[in-house]
């Protein structure tokens, strides 16, 4: 999705047009759908591909529009909140040093969008919330390196309990719901392309050993 708005438009649809269903984001990617199958879910990653980096730098103080929304809750109780080019889960793949640089940053830009998630980190409690409209690969592998006595509040894509954490002066913007109900609408009212040419190709082709052609 090219935004929060598409992805709550689009589970709006989902939930109205499968009634008595349970309609589920894929937060773990390809392995949510293999674990769903019983067959793990690193069937189909290969092996150290989730990896750690030594946190550096952090802000992203150019931007408006971040991929994510950081917030820190600091030791007088106060919440901070920054925005940040990194994906969500990004943040802990640093480990828990990276709160210090995330404290120590100068302050960002009021946001004109919304972002893809959110970190919220509150130290004195050791837990690390977190939400997301994209995959967060790997969160099911709690706890990750550096984090093991951290406790993950893992929200889904439900963003509302960050937005009730930040500051007065750094909220989250409305998402524009209508223009991405309307999007959405135009792109299923649009003609489906001819697929007839690639499938007959396909069906023409040559099958490996021990497969059946359709």
């Amino acid at each position: 999705m090219d935004s929060l708005a598409d992805h709550v438009a689009a589970r709006a649809v989902l939930t109205r047009t499968w009634p008595g269903w349970d309609v589920r984001f894929a937060h773990d990617g390809m392995g949510d759908l293999t674990h769903h199958l019983d067959l793990g879910r690193d069937l189909t990653r290969t092996p150290g591909w989730s990896e750690t980096f030594e946190p550096s730098g952090f802000a992203a103080s150019q931007h408006t529009e971040p991929r994510s929304v950081v917030s820190l809750r600091l030791p007088g109780g106060r919440v901070r909140a920054w925005g940040s080019g990194r994906q969500p889960v990004e943040h802990l793949a640093g480990g828990p040093r990276l709160v210090g640089l995330i404290a120590a940053s100068s302050a960002t830009p009021a946001l004109t969008d919304m972002p893809y998630g959110g970190v919220h980190f509150d130290p004195q409690a050791r837990t690390v919330s977190l939400w997301a409209v994209q995959t967060v690969a790997g969160l099911h592998d709690w706890p990750l390196p550096g984090w093991e006595d951290w406790v993950l509040d893992f929200r889904g894509d439900d963003h509302t309990r960050q937005a009730a954490l930040l500051p007065a002066n750094f909220p989250f913007p409305s998402p524009a719901l209508a223009a991405a109900l309307r999007k959405l609408a135009d792109g299923l009212s649009a003609p489906l392309p001819d697929m007839s040419a690639p499938l007959a190709r396909a069906a023409g082709a040559a099958s490996p050993e021990g497969t059946t052609p359709w």
